[in-house]
């Protein structure tokens, strides 16, 4: 139970001392929401059919790839492409501190990629769209998004604490390295899970919306 408090106190004061830094890393990542529903209007009319017609293919074929999908390759590519192209990537470059710039980047796209998704869907579709984008987007998206704050957090804090080190500055960078890695740790996991949830889940719930495109 001490163990337990104290782990506990340790998450509580660490949050709590980088608290700006993390709402100014979900201020990012809801910017590039907005940018991306605001990219949709952006689209010219050939442009807008061609993802329309591309959106209502998936939909259309996706039954028949639904029973003949192998589950367990499609969440090692979820692993793959979340855990080490993104919690991965993002530790790395934290480490190189001159790599913070691209953490921020990485945040950014993908809230710009979620925004302009949900945007194209909903315009195209209105009610309907949002029924689609609820169940073919959110499902993973919910563990998703909040792994790759944190994950983007804790490196630019890393970052951050290694570049006050070099020029002077008194910091613990063993226990800053410590806790950057232990947080991405968990990003990974919840990434993990995330991957089985989109492979596993999330094509059931498209499934069924497969006939609002009829």
């Amino acid at each position: 139970m001490f163990v337990a408090g104290t782990f506990g106190e340790l998450i509580v004061n660490y949050f709590s001392r980088r608290l700006p830094l993390f709402i100014g890393v979900i201020i990012l990542f809801v910017m590039g929401v907005v940018f991306g529903s605001l990219a949709v209007q952006t689209l010219s009319e050939p442009e807008r059919a061609d993802l329309s017609r591309y959106l209502e293919n998936f939909y259309t074929s996706f039954s028949q790839e639904l029973a003949t999908a192998n589950k367990q390759v499609l969440a090692r590519q979820g692993i793959v492409d979340n855990i080490i192209k993104t919690s991965g990537l993002m530790w790395l470059l934290g480490l190189t501190v001159i790599g913070a710039p691209f953490i921020l980047g990485i945040i950014f796209i993908r809230g710009f990629v979620i925004g302009f998704t949900v945007g194209f869907i909903i315009e195209q579709m209105v009610f309907k769209g949002v029924a689609v984008a609820v169940t073919s987007i959110l499902p993973h998206n919910i563990l998703i998004i909040p792994a790759i704050l944190l994950a983007g957090g804790a490196t630019l804090s890393f970052a951050l604490s290694a570049a006050r080190t070099l020029l002077g500055a008194q910091e613990n960078i063993y226990n800053q390295f410590l806790s950057c890695t232990f947080l991405v740790l968990v990003s990974c996991g919840i990434l993990a899970l995330a991957a089985f949830v989109e492979a596993y889940i999330t094509p059931v719930f498209i499934h069924l919306t497969q006939g609002l495109f009829v």
